[in-house]
Parts: structure tokens; sequence; C-alpha cells
């Protein structure tokens, strides 16, 4: 039965009805299904089919959320958490020598971008898990000692992916982008943002990447900054983050398709610790102008340095949490033998409901980021010219 059923007479349906039910599955599923006749294939490989499934599952479906976390080995461990609030751990990872040093940068369109800090400079690679593509990109010939940040995002106006990697920790000092399509590495203009620290990798709305940074040497108020790149013109634009925030524990994320801002935990007056949560209201441009909406949302009886942001899941903030032996709130949660746990605290930004959940597997670990993920069947090897 290893041969395809070509010659079967499969029950009569327009395509376009095929396509309409097809469109809704699972990669798994339509997988499989590739093997039933030559027919079906074609049409799940097709590139329409491709874009009109990726668009029904991230228009209609919520995204799971992919969880980085290290065991006490210091050894990757990728898992899922779905709508449903069920774990499920990544199989198959890809072949990327012991899996230490290994970071996930983001995930786009089902692609999830990786680094190997293991090889200097570090080397990014693209994977789908749903597919098990995968491809290393290759290594550039920069001669620059010191890395710093990436970021992964898609580029609509030229259908094309791209990886971003920043030079530099205190200081920019040199920027190159990747892109798919063409399968090669260049130089960045960046002499409007040398003089600038990043904190974190980026993230990417509507084909602009943002990365939130501070003025070299700044330790003020009003010296944050947000820096974006447009990923189809490549060009770098720097304005002034909310000047109420500072840059430690700030992360960015995106929210029915705004940039938002999220803080860790902090200490404010009586009413206890708050995460300041902002909104850039109007459009994200290259060279956008916004209007920030901030507010705080308060109530959390606990350390707060035993959580930090990571980022916006269906409209919920979620947050790492370390040797946490009690909620906050009215819920009490006494750990096993009161060993350290890493998990999520996780808080609806309309109800102020929070939840926590354990992560699964070993007591000992850490997580390192959180990022949405919907499943895909974009063939990495497909975008490549």
């Amino acid at each position: 039965m290893n041969q395809m059923l070509s010659d079967v007479s499969l029950p009569f349906l327009p395509e376009e009805i095929v396509t309409d039910i097809f469109k809704r599955l699972p990669v798994k599923s339509l997988i499989r299904f590739q093997c039933v006749s030559k027919q079906w294939k074609n049409l799940i490989k097709a590139p329409s089919f491709v874009q009109e499934h990726l668009h029904h599952h991230t228009t209609h479906q919520n995204p799971s959320l992919l969880i980085e976390h290290f065991r006490r080995n210091n050894l990757l461990n990728l898992c899922l958490l779905d709508r449903e609030m069920q774990f499920r751990e990544l199989e198959n990872l890809p072949s990327i020598g012991s899996l230490m040093g290994v970071h996930v940068v983001g995930s786009c369109h089902g692609l999830i971008c990786l680094t190997d800090y293991s090889i200097n400079p570090p080397a990014p690679l693209l994977w789908n898990p749903a597919t098990r593509d995968v491809r290393r990109m290759p290594v550039t010939l920069a001669d620059f000692p010191v890395f710093g940040h990436f970021g992964f995002g898609f580029s609509p106006p030229k259908n094309d992916y791209k990886i971003v990697r920043f030079y530099g920790t205190n200081m920019i000092y040199k920027v190159e982008v990747y892109s798919l399509s063409t399968g090669s590495w260049k130089d960045l203009h960046f002499d409007n943002i040398k003089d600038l620290s990043i904190f974190g990798d980026g993230v990417t709305i509507k084909g602009v990447m943002f990365w939130y940074g501070s003025r070299r040497g700044a330790v003020i108020k009003g010296s944050d900054v947000i820096i974006s790149l447009d990923l189809a013109t490549e060009v770098f634009t720097v304005t002034p983050s909310p000047a109420s925030l500072s840059h430690v524990g700030v992360k960015l994320a995106v929210c029915e398709e705004k940039l938002v801002i999220i803080s860790r935990l902090q200490m404010v007056n009586s009413q206890g610790a708050c995460i300041y949560f902002g909104v850039m209201e109007e459009g994200v441009r290259g060279s956008f102008e916004g209007r920030w909406s901030l507010r705080r949302i308060y109530g959390y009886d606990c350390d707060p340095f035993q959580l930090y942001v990571g980022t916006i899941w269906m409209n919920r903030i979620v947050c790492f949490a370390y040797g946490m032996n009690r909620l906050i709130g009215e819920t009490e949660v006494k750990m096993e033998n009161a060993e350290p746990k890493c998990g999520l605290y996780i808080i609806n930004i309309s109800t102020n409901e929070r939840n926590w959940f354990a992560i699964p597997g070993p007591r000992h670990g850490y997580c390192a980021s959180v990022c949405n993920y919907v499943e895909s069947l974009v063939q990495i090897g497909d975008i490549q010219h």
C-alpha cells in the first residue's frame, strides 16, 4: 500500500469544496492525505492552498504558546500550550549538536527561528515542526567576536522571510539581514542606531520589526527608545518609548496587530505590585508616530522578582514564575517539597483572572522565552529562489 491510490475512483467533490474542508484540518492529517491521490497531493502542496490554510488558521483559530524551557542539564526542551491549556512536548527536534546553547528567536507562519550559540558567530536555522522541514542558514563572513540580538519576521510587500542580526551588546557594531528568498546575508546601514543598546530579540507586525533599546550610557527616564526596521525598505527608525517605563524587565509583544509594551512586576504603592501594560493605539508603520495607552494591572501580593513578563497570548499576559510556593491572589498553591519549579503565570487582561501552570518535566529548570505559534504547511525550500 505504499503506492498512491491514483487509479482508485474517489467520490467526486468540486475542488473548491475539498479546499474548504482541507484548509480547516491540522497539518498532520493533510500530510497523510497526500498519499491518497496525486490530485490531493498536488492540491495540498500548491502554494495557493498553503497560503489559504495558513490564513484560515491564523484568523480563525487561537495560536498555541511555544515555550522554550531548559532542564537541569541545560538541554533545550520545547513544548506547546494549546487553547485548552494542555501541554504537548515538541518531538523530533532538529539535529543541532547537543541542544546546549540553542535559543528560540521567534516564530512566524509556523516557522521557528533558532540560534545555535555554540557556534561563533551564532548560526540561525529555521524549522517547521509540523512538516519537519529544517534549514540552517549560512554562516556569514563577519569577523566581530561579540554578538548581540536577533529578529525574525515576514515582509508582505516582498513576500519574504528575513532574519536580522545585531553585533555588539552595549553598542551596535554591525547589522546584517538574511533574506530567505535570496539565500544570502547583507549588511544594513545603521548610522541612526549605532549609539543604542538593544534589549532582547525583536517582534514583527505587518512587515515592521521592533526592538526595545536605550541610549548608551543614559540612565535617566526618557532615554529609552523603540527601534523599528521596515523589512521591505530595510530602513531603521527610532522613536521614544513611554517615558514612565524603565528598560529593566520590559518586553515588546503583539496584541491584535498592535505593538504592546509590558513591564515586569514592580512594587509601586500600598496596592501592591503591578504590571505596566501599554498599547500603541495608532497605526504601526516603519516611521510610526503613535499614541500610547498605558495602564497598570494591580493586585499581586508576591515578591515581584519571582515573575518575569514574557509575551501576550490570547489576550493574556504570560509571565515566567520561578520557585513560587504560593500563587498570588486568593488561590494558594503549595509546591510539593517546596522545591524550585518553573511555571507560567497567566493574567487575563480583560478580567484580571490569574492562573498558574507548572511546566511538565523535571523540577529544576528555567524558561528562556515564550512566543505565539501556529502550525502551517509552509516549506522553507519552497521560499528560496
